[in-house]
């Protein structure tokens, strides 16, 4: 049996043990995913730097029509960028993303659509993917059918997520400047004519 100064002595050890595995995060390497509406910086976690902002320009991808295109085909244009679903209860969304586009036309701003089954709610192809918004309105390009997160995400969201992370769900956005860096993300459930984004577009097109 462990007499009363051992004992005191194992708890004391175990505490300390304890408070090393815890600690304060100095010691890890994470990156948190930004919070909503935020604008993305290089942060540094501890021993290691997240990079800043790896840029977007030159990655490729097709349209819903299957003609090929690429970042590059956006510079000096801000882009919000946007995995839609059709069977999502945030659908309506499709809407008013024509509403935001509609509202900066002519100002070197699009809203840039990827139909994505990657939360089981796009059972469309890209052909009717895009049909769909344009039968809600959308004028705005629509991308063809991609995966947005996971080992098989589209080159283009794999490069979204080292800045702003995956999208937590359908209609996450990513806001990208005119050199191809994401500047601000917002979450699903913020709405396309919410203010934030209005005034995080209004910031970007005067950088």
């Amino acid at each position: 049996m462990l007499t009363k100064t051992a004992l005191t002595a194992s708890l004391a050890a175990s505490l300390l043990a304890l408070a090393a595995c815890s600690g304060n995060g100095e010691e890890e390497s994470t990156y948190r995913t930004p919070e909503e509406g935020i604008s993305m910086e290089g942060t540094t976690t501890g021993r290691r730097t997240v990079p800043t902002n790896p840029s977007v320009r030159g990655v490729s991808f097709e349209l819903a029509d299957g003609s090929a295109t690429s970042m590059d085909a956006y510079e000096g244009t801000v882009v919000l960028v946007v995995n839609t679903a059709s069977r999502c209860g945030l659908t309506p969304q499709v809407g008013q993303l024509e509403a935001l586009q509609r509202a900066n036309a002519g100002r070197g701003f699009t809203v840039l659509a990827f139909p994505s089954a990657s939360f089981n709610q796009e059972p469309l192809g890209s052909a009717e993917a895009a049909a769909f918004c344009e039968d809600m309105g959308a004028t705005y390009p629509v991308a063809a059918k991609a995966d947005v997160k996971g080992e098989g995400a589209h080159p283009l969201f794999a490069t979204l997520a080292k800045q702003g992370g995956e999208p937590s769900w359908n209609f996450t956005k990513y806001l990208v400047g005119k050199d191809g860096t994401v500047i601000a993300r917002f979450d699903p459930k913020t709405e396309p004519t919410d203010a934030a984004i209005q005034a995080a577009i209004d910031a970007a097109l005067k950088g």
